[in-house]
């Protein structure tokens, strides 16, 4: 599948930055010249490493929406591309700011991408620039700046679930975690699962989970979290789900609404949510035909351990 990108209209103004750019920063830490006139030009796609990232944003967005996982304006992203860009500061009032009713220090100067609230994730990869933005967190980490993206419009917004992925860039930060990806959509059979009574514990959701092939258990050694149901947006939410992560979980299955998933790389984390759905879809499968699924036995799960090296 091929998916081409489209930046749209994103506005440049280099000659409103320059001045203010050049008296505000000095480059180092990794943030070139070169990248610093990139930005000051909103050509983000012309590093590297973002393009890869918005390429493949645009490439599961697509699968996503063809799974029926991505209703209306269902589903968020954002990727920590502190690494690929730097952090130095972008001037403060330069571009749109906003401020976060929670303070996030340990995020203060960091670069993520973001997809909008409003947006759909299948408009993702027909236009970027229009559905979702580079931002910077101011160096308070209680507000941040749009300095790409959204159209260029001065009410565009990151997600509504923005402070949950907040909480778990702060958490996976703060733990050294290798993921910086955070995935959230609707999987339809994971979300039926949460209906049903006896799948409203982690344990009870692993074993099901784990037990209808192989793949899930070697995905997913440490299983599938699970998070109450709360208003979503909430900062609830964001701390239940984060706490459900250092359990150990690389998914967590959000009650009656969807799930999150982290990982490295915006195609990993996917993978984790198809390969766990696919599973509740098989346990739905044989309930509809009238059958008690079998399942893998505990030895056999055990062999898989042993086999893959996995890590419980």
């Amino acid at each position: 599948m091929s998916i081409r990108l489209n930046l749209g209209n994103a506005n440049s103004n280099l000659e409103k930055f320059s001045s203010a750019f050049n008296i505000a920063i000095g480059f180092g830490s990794g943030f070139t010249e070169i990248y610093a006139e990139l930005i000051l030009n909103n050509s983000f796609l012309e590093i590297p490493e973002i393009k890869v990232i918005l390429d493949k944003a645009a490439e599961a967005s697509a699968y996503l929406w063809e799974n029926g996982w991505a209703e209306r304006n269902a589903g968020n992203l954002s990727v920590d591309l502190t690494d690929c860009i730097g952090s130095e500061a972008v001037p403060a009032g330069v571009e749109r700011y906003r401020a976060l009713a929670c303070a996030y220090p340990t995020l203060a100067g960091r670069f993520f991408l973001v997809t909008g609230t409003g947006r759909r994730f299948r408009d993702l990869s027909k236009n970027a620039g229009a559905n979702a933005c580079v931002l910077r967190m101011n160096d308070a980490g209680n507000g941040y700046h749009i300095i790409w993206g959204g159209g260029d419009h001065p009410d565009f917004n990151p997600t509504s679930e923005w402070p949950s992925h907040l909480r778990v860039h702060e958490f996976l930060l703060e733990s050294g975690a290798a993921e910086n990806v955070v995935l959230h959509t609707h999987p339809t059979e994971m979300i039926a699962l949460t209906h049903l009574p006896e799948y409203k514990n982690e344990q009870a959701l692993c074993d099901v989970l784990w037990g209808m092939h192989p793949e899930v258990k070697v995905t997913l050694p440490r299983g599938v979290g699970f998070a109450r149901y709360m208003v979503p947006g909430t900062e609830e939410l964001a701390l239940e789900t984060v706490e459900a992560f250092r359990r150990g979980f690389k998914l967590v299955l959000w009650e009656i609404h969807g799930c999150v998933a982290i990982a490295d790389s915006v195609m990993r984390a996917f993978d984790l949510i198809d390969t766990a759905n696919k599973a509740a879809k098989i346990m739905l499968m044989c309930r509809s035909a009238g059958v008690v699924a079998q399942g893998l036995e505990k030895h056999q799960l055990d062999d898989l351990v042993k086999a893959f090296g996995l890590e419980e």
